[in-house]
């Protein structure tokens, strides 16, 4: 059976569903965060790593506990590392530096790197294109700059088949034969 009730924090009577209800709903919150708060300042635990004050049912103060996640670890101290170099859709990409501030990390593609390592930076609206086709192979002589407008399978193939078939006869030619 409801009952009318007084707030203890605003005075407004306001009907309770149980007769024990000290706080209307507009309060109840307030008053919620009044205890936290109270608890909280008598209450502290000190850190078991680092001393500093934790909040209540914490086991480490929020800096060490971020410090132990696995999940959070980056770079070399991460289990999954693979050297800083991950493939993907048939391209290699190398860790060039760590975003500051940040959890993650900024990758560039190796065929940049290789390019722009003999060549210089690489000039505005020019893409490295992959000569033989695999986008895996990164040797300086299988990387040629174009213009991003002049890259197409007409313009880039037909030019070059010849070109290539010349490099794999004079690899097949070194290669000594059993």
């Amino acid at each position: 059976m409801p009952a009318i009730i007084v707030c203890q924090l605003c005075n407004k009577e306001f009907e309770a569903k149980r007769s024990d209800a000290c706080y209307c709903k507009d309060c109840q919150n307030i008053a919620r965060q009044r205890r936290q708060t109270q608890y909280e300042l008598h209450h502290k635990e000190p850190c078991p790593e680092c001393g500093k004050p934790m909040v209540r049912h914490a086991k480490l103060c929020k800096e060490c506990n971020n410090k132990q996640q696995p999940w959070r670890k980056v770079g070399e101290d991460n289990s999954n590392w693979k050297g800083g170099r991950t493939k993907t859709n048939g391209y290699v990409y190398i860790r060039v530096k760590r975003i500051s501030g940040g959890a993650g990390q900024s990758y560039k593609a190796e065929h940049h790197l290789v390019w722009e390592s003999h060549y210089g930076l690489l000039p505005k609206d020019y893409i490295v294109h992959h000569l033989n086709g695999v986008k895996d192979d990164n040797r300086i002589e299988n990387l040629i700059a174009m213009p991003r407008k002049l890259h197409s399978p007409k313009l880039t193939i037909e030019p070059y088949e010849k070109r290539i078939r010349e490099l794999e006869e004079k690899l097949k030619a070194t290669v000594p034969t059993s």
